[in-house]
């Protein structure tokens, strides 16, 4: 049976045969390690934003199960979003405290 090439190597083995493989007595050659590469930019480690998260910062909380279900129920019987009901009421919050509703 044939090992399957690493996904972190430089370059792709060859694929060969079962009639390629080497008897059982001799051990594997290890492939020789793949030359270091100069350090590439993190942008192409990151996921794409969608365009309606372009500029925003996320904002958690913690809540009971209860008030996560009837967070959820709401939004389903409203047919609305869970995040559009949290907008809701951090404009809520900030109204109240006499600041503008910027959420």
């Amino acid at each position: 049976m044939t090992k399957r090439p690493s996904l972190f190597s430089a370059k792709a083995a060859p694929a060969t045969s079962q009639a390629d493989d080497p008897p059982a007595s001799e051990a594997p050659v290890a492939p020789a390690p793949a030359e270091p590469k100069a350090a590439e930019p993190a942008a192409r480690a990151a996921y794409p934003k969608a365009t309606t998260r372009a500029g925003k910062r996320v904002v958690t909380a913690y809540v009971s199960p209860e008030a996560f279900r009837q967070l959820k129920r709401i939004a389903a019987d409203e047919d609305a979003q869970v995040q559009d009901l949290l907008t809701e009421g951090l404009n809520a919050v900030f109204a109240a405290r006499g600041l503008s509703r910027i959420a």
